[in-house]
């Protein structure tokens, strides 16, 4: 019965594992065809953001990196992966969005333009590399 218990919980950490990542790629999916969005039609998203409940367009990224964060921490609190890594892809969303409102050119530091892209992505990896080291 040992055998099979062990057996059961590392299928089911697998299976976890899989449900975790299908989540995680299914969000930066979601976030690069927002971005994209955005960025072929700044006018239409700066109108969209000015539209919805009356706030100001930096409350949106605000309040979506402060989500984030607390389902980020919630996540390093309970055993499954899923939360950390979505209030990571929260957090590196809302710092996309806060690019872009301010401008993308202004965080091309030295005229490279890739910088604007990699910050996003740096903070989502410093973030799920903190999780991964909390987790063990």
């Amino acid at each position: 019965m040992a055998t099979g218990h062990a057996h059961d919980h590392s299928h089911r950490a697998h299976k976890g594992r899989i449900w975790t990542y299908l989540i995680f790629a299914t969000g930066l999916v979601l976030v690069a065809v927002l971005a994209n969005l955005a960025l072929s039609n700044p006018e239409l998203a700066t109108q969209g953001i000015d539209a919805i409940a009356g706030l100001p367009a930096w409350a949106f990224p605000a309040i979506t990196g402060a989500v984030g964060l607390l389902i980020f921490y919630i996540g390093l609190k309970i055993e499954t992966d899923w939360p950390e890594r979505l209030g990571a892809l929260l957090v590196a969303a809302s710092i996309a969005g806060g690019e872009f409102l301010l401008g993308w050119q202004n965080f091309e530091l030295g005229g490279l333009k890739v910088v604007p892209y990699v910050i996003p992505v740096l903070a989502c990896l410093v973030l799920m590399m903190i999780a991964n080291v909390k987790s063990r």
